[in-house]
Parts: C-alpha cells; structure tokens; sequence
C-alpha cells in the first residue's frame, strides 16, 4: 500500500509540460491495445497534441500526479465549454505508469481530485478497456457517487460513458 502523505495532484506548470508530453507516449501505447485508431508516426512516436492544447486554453486543466515527489501521471480536465452538456467537468485523460498501478494510488488521485473539484462530471472509457471501465466503477462506487452510465460512439470508438455528481 502506498504511503497517501507522499501522494499530491497539483496543477501542471510549465516545467511539466515535457515531462506530461513523454507520460503521454506511455499513454497512447496503453490505449493503443483497444483501438485502431492510435498508431505511431515514421518516428515511432504517437501523434497527439493534447498537452499542448492544456497548456493555451484557460478551461483545459493538465494536473500533475506525483509520488515520492516524481511525477508518475497525469489527469487532463475539461470544463466549460470543453464538456459535455450538463458537465462542470469532463475527466479526458487519467494515467499513471504501471509501476505504480495497482496499490491504491489512482484512487486516492480520484478522491482528491473530487474533493477539490466538487461538481457534475462526466468521462468515458474505451468499451475494450475492460481494466479502466473495472478501475472507475470501483472508485465511483468506494466514493458513493451514483452515476449513470451509456454506451456512446466517439469517433470509430466504442465508449462507455458515466456521468456523475460530486
């Protein structure tokens, strides 16, 4: 079990802008395994402009995961006019590396990240990423929150949505 005193999720700065640019590598290549859609350039590199799109746009929050004060993921939130209808935010990306997967960390992430940001939310899963799908039902369900939930269409992606109140 991971010691919660040396958990923090904190807004990204600019100097995390590289570091969440390479923690998204590792990103993609998970996703990769449930879509066709994600595929490396001639560079070996997944195309993605994401982080920087977080770092320009007021409403787009990159937030940093750290550990042992070592940044070991990321959360890229949405809210107005970047979420979905009724939403005050829209979780995009939630990612940590999977060294440290699987010993509490994501879900104490979450519970902090809904502490601070208390409102309704809204996030979607791949259909095929049955890990992501199991992880968020658990934390909507440790946390109490009552969702809903619908299978949706992003893109050529089948998705599982949930939207929630904090």
């Amino acid at each position: 079990m991971m010691n919660r005193n040396e958990i923090n999720l904190r807004v990204a700065t600019d100097s995390d802008k590289l570091i969440l640019k390479n923690l998204q590598q590792f990103y993609l290549h998970d996703l990769s395994e449930y879509t066709i859609n994600l595929d490396v350039d001639v560079n070996g590199l997944f195309e993605n402009n994401d982080i920087d799109i977080f770092y320009e746009k007021d409403a787009l929050i990159p937030l940093v995961i750290e550990y042992e004060k070592i940044v070991v993921g990321f959360i890229l939130l949405a809210t107005p006019p970047y979420t979905l209808q009724g939403a005050d935010y829209v979780i995009n990306d939630f990612f940590i590396l999977r060294k440290y997967r699987g010993r509490g960390l994501g879900k104490v992430v979450a519970k902090e990240l809904f502490k601070a940001r208390l409102g309704k939310y809204a996030m979607m899963q791949l259909i095929n990423n049955q890990t992501a799908i199991s992880f968020w039902k658990i934390v909507l369900s440790e946390n109490g929150f009552a969702y809903e939930e619908k299978e949706v269409m992003d893109g050529d992606d089948e998705c599982l949505l949930q939207m929630f109140e904090v």
